[in-house]
């Protein structure tokens, strides 16, 4: 299942993507969850996503073209 974040948490992480990478990331929440995509791709912003997220426990789970993903919960034993 799919994590949520609150608009805060939405809200930091487009502008840190913003200003490293000059890309717009767009936040989609409707009932069935949450899920970003990026207007574009560039070199590093995935692992930047994944190194942003991990800290709060969240690993990114990317789209085939790697344009969007959804977060989720990474389980510590």
């Amino acid at each position: 299942m799919s994590e949520i974040l609150d608009f805060s948490e939405v809200i930091e992480f487009k502008k840190a993507v913003s200003e490293k990478y000059g890309i717009y990331v767009h936040f989609h929440d409707a009932c069935a969850g949450q899920y970003f995509s990026f207007e574009e791709t560039k070199n590093g912003v995935q692992q930047f996503t994944k190194e942003y997220f991990s800290v709060k426990n969240l690993i990114p789970v990317f789209s085939d073209n790697g344009l969007s993903f959804t977060l989720e919960r990474i389980e510590l034993c």
